[in-house]
């Protein structure tokens, strides 16, 4: 049996993300909810069935087994899920399709960025300087800097290149060395 299409999985699952509130003209991972690139927002309230279906097949998103193969999960849409490759790494592997959409359903994007802040926080030591830091955030003309400071990384897990948070806070973490 060959692999469902992205579409096939969307097609299956539309009602289920229809009760969960995802907007169909605009594919995001099912498990953290993470918005994918503008380029796939279809942002059209008239977009037909066709393109919104085509738009989800191109869309960056990797199918996902709920029942593991290893258990005898099968390659049907109804087994499979469509989510961003952070998500499908982090994702569990069992038996019980009940435990996966349970996880599924506590996975946040927000709270996994907010986790990777705090991370960086720590990782140079800035937590005690959270004021400055946010101070520093919020300043646009201090951000431009960083950011043209700051070279693109290829990203392993996303693919593709970006900056990333580290690239940010070595910088914050100079500046407020500086300014002491």
């Amino acid at each position: 049996m060959t692999m469902p299409t992205k579409t096939q999985i969307f097609e299956h699952w539309m009602d289920w993300l229809d009760k969960r509130g995802l907007d169909w003209g605009e594919p995001c991972c099912w498990a953290c909810k993470r918005d994918l690139d503008d380029k796939y927002d279809l942002n059209r309230p008239r977009a037909t069935r066709e393109e919104i279906i085509k738009n989800w097949e191109r869309a960056p998103l990797q199918r996902c087994h709920i029942i593991a193969r290893q258990f005898g999960g099968e390659d049907i849409p109804d087994n499979l899920f469509l989510m961003c490759k952070s998500c499908h790494d982090r994702a569990p592997n069992t038996k019980s399709r009940e435990a996966f959409l349970d996880w599924v359903e506590r996975q946040d994007y927000i709270a996994l960025v907010q986790e990777d802040i705090m991370r960086e926080l720590r990782s140079f030591d800035l937590l005690d300087r959270i004021d400055d830091v946010t101070e520093m955030l919020a300043d646009k003309e201090l951000m431009k800097r960083f950011f043209s400071n700051s070279g693109l990384h290829m990203n392993q897990a996303r693919g593709g290149s970006e900056i990333t948070l580290s690239s940010i806070f070595v910088q914050i973490a100079e500046e407020l060395k500086r300014r002491n």
